[in-house]
């Protein structure tokens, strides 16, 4: 009998969308459930970026490190919501705890590094099922530095990008100015990924790939998740709106709201909003066709085809607090220095909540204690990159299959 009802996925986010899309490819009939329209929440405002070279998760000691001077700083490419303090604290010590344990921080590694190998097979894939290709480029990407020292302090990384088998190119500024032209004479060094890709618009992509599941058989559903039935270990129902849909399976993929759908279901998942703004600019000048990151600024500068778009930093908040829009303009302030004299006015500013676990490690598998309950949430400023990964692998996972060695540190069940 449960065979034959539909996999019930919760949230049509990128991450949402993508399982769904994975799952029915493997054959079984999904419903896609959110209170919006597919790819309206934070999937709308990302970098577009798809970052396969991120293998360092931020919970990590030189990380902690710099954790004060971040929270008396508000231009910090990493800073806290001041009125969040006191709702973060607990959360705060477990992100402490995850990046001062060696185990805890080699696991990271090792989880990013099996993701992303897996994030780059997987959009391609999807890219070529879907009919995407026109919404995505391969021209690469550029981290660039304004200083030595800024330069240097990204050695360890690159030494794990080299062991993880990514590819990459150490550029001189002059170098760096041609592949970006326009760039200030201060960048001294940077870094090219050939394989860098990105998507020119990341709301289409969502409502792109809504589409094709909802023309394949997908149904969509919209309305609130309101709770669920269970038949013990087994969730039987997700009641929406003023009715309910009977499941074989569950999927959440809420984002940040996936920590109150897990409460609900007895698990905890300890998420926060790591929010991030973008603004849109004119692309008055702009003479470059990749993605730009001013690495000591840690935001991307991407061009799409709504204008150039300015996105990151990480400031991390209580779900809902109003936005704080200096961090916005610190988007632009920053953009004028490394691009100087390119670029018109503000078309649009946008903030949205990426959900974060306070180890920065996705949830991706079965949820603890249920038979039938999948995860895929967390994935904190990464979910356009690891999207299809996450789908494939609740997909196979459901199917049997084994999850690779490393993602057990990306287990749904590790916060009780």
């Amino acid at each position: 009998m449960t065979d034959t009802l539909p996999v019930v996925v919760i949230g049509a986010g990128i991450v949402g969308t993508a399982t769904a899309r994975a799952l029915q490819r493997e054959g079984r009939a999904v419903v896609l459930v959110d209170s919006d329209e597919p790819g309206r929440a934070t999937s709308f405002g990302n970098a577009g970026f798809i970052a396969i070279d991120h293998v360092l998760p931020l919970a990590r000691p030189d990380v902690l490190k710099r954790v004060p001077t971040m929270l008396l700083d508000r231009a910090s490419p990493l800073t806290v919501h001041p009125p969040s303090i006191p709702w973060l604290l607990p959360w705060m010590a477990r992100f402490a705890l995850a990046a001062i344990n060696p185990r805890e921080v080699t696991a990271g590694i090792d989880a990013f590094g099996a993701l992303m190998a897996e994030a780059n097979i997987a959009w391609q894939a999807e890219i070529q099922a879907s009919g995407l290709g026109e919404l995505f480029r391969s021209r690469g990407a550029l981290y660039v530095y304004e200083s030595e020292s800024a330069f240097q302090g990204g050695a360890a990384e690159r030494r794990l990008q080299t062991a993880k088998g990514t590819e990459f190119e150490i550029v001189d500024g002059a170098r760096a100015r041609a592949l970006a032209p326009g760039l200030t004479e201060r960048v001294v060094r940077g870094v090219y990924y050939p394989r860098g890709m990105h998507t020119v618009n990341p709301h289409r992509v969502v409502a792109l790939l809504a589409e094709r599941f909802a023309a394949e058989g997908g149904t969509i559903r919209r309305g609130r998740v309101r709770g669920f039935t269970r038949d013990g270990r087994r969730v039987t129902t997700v009641r929406i709106g003023d009715g309910e849909i009977a499941a074989s399976a569950v999927v959440l993929a809420a984002g940040r709201a996936s920590g109150d759908l897990a409460r609900e279901l007895g698990f905890n998942a300890p998420l926060v909003a790591e929010r991030g703004y973008h603004v849109m600019l004119e692309p008055d000048g702009v003479r470059f066709d990749l993605p730009v990151c001013p690495s000591e600024r840690g935001f991307f500068i991407t061009p799409m085809e709504e204008g150039l778009r300015l996105a990151g930093t990480v400031e991390l908040a209580a779900p809902h607090k109003a936005p704080d829009w200096r961090r916005a303009e610190l988007l632009v302030r920053g953009f004028r220095q490394v691009f100087p004299g390119i670029g018109g006015g503000e078309r649009s500013r946008w903030i949205g909540e990426r959900p974060s676990l306070p180890d920065f490690r996705p949830a991706i598998g079965r949820a603890p204690r249920l038979e039938n309950v999948w995860c895929g949430y967390g994935h904190q400023h990464v979910g356009l990159t690891l999207a299809t990964a996450t789908g494939r692998l609740i997909a196979r996972g459901m199917a049997g299959e084994s999850m690779p060695t490393a993602l057990a540190a990306c287990d749904p069940g590790r916060f009780g």
